[in-house]
């Protein structure tokens, strides 16, 4: 277990993010519970399939390990950044299937938390890692157990607030992954 790993899931995944989210879904009498349980598991599935199968697609589409690492961080700090910025909350939710979907893919398993995965189940084997982002995602179901419990009185602000400290948490990690990325494109380069 890599108490460090984790925490780069975790603000990776940014449970904060589909927070509006369950608020609109409150708003309109649906079962938040039950939308946050099954959209966790929804995103974990995705997880554990970009975790065993990611790296494959590299040698599919010819693509090099260091090139995606640098295409990801590039999206995941873009991610960052637009969570940093102020965005209006989404209310054009109806569907339990359809707020579960959103919350699933793109909020919590998107393009940041692929690229990541790929990244580093080439770097470290997926078997290495299955615990790791089994807690963190453990750890996001239970923060949205905690949230629907406190729904009737969470302040919306609070959550925008922290939101906006975990994407700058986001943006270290994608310089940090593009700085590798390129670092070893360039060295790759020199060497031919």
């Amino acid at each position: 277990m890599e108490v460090s790993l984790i925490m780069q899931m975790f603000a990776l995944l940014n449970p904060l993010s589909s927070f509006p989210v369950l608020m609109a879904a409150y708003k309109k009498k649906l079962d938040v519970r039950q939308i946050a349980v099954r959209a966790s598991l929804a995103a974990y599935v995705i997880a554990m399939f970009v975790l065993f199968f990611g790296p494959q697609f590299f040698s599919l589409y010819g693509v090099s390990i260091d090139s995606f690492r640098l295409a990801g961080g590039v999206v995941l700090f873009l991610l960052g950044i637009e969570t940093v910025r102020p965005k209006p909350v989404r209310e054009d939710v109806s569907e339990v299937d359809s707020l579960i979907a959103i919350i699933a893919t793109p909020l919590l398993t998107g393009p940041a938390v692929i690229s990541f995965l790929a990244v580093k189940a080439f770097d470290s084997g997926a078997m290495a890692l299955v615990e790791d982002v089994t807690i963190a995602f453990a750890l996001v179901g239970a923060l949205f157990y905690i949230f629907s419990l406190m729904l009737p009185r969470v302040n919306e602000k609070v959550v925008e607030i922290i939101s906006k400290v975990m994407g700058l948490f986001l943006t270290a990690i994608a310089i940090e992954m593009m700085a590798k990325g390129a670092t070893a494109l360039l060295m790759a380069k020199a060497v031919a």
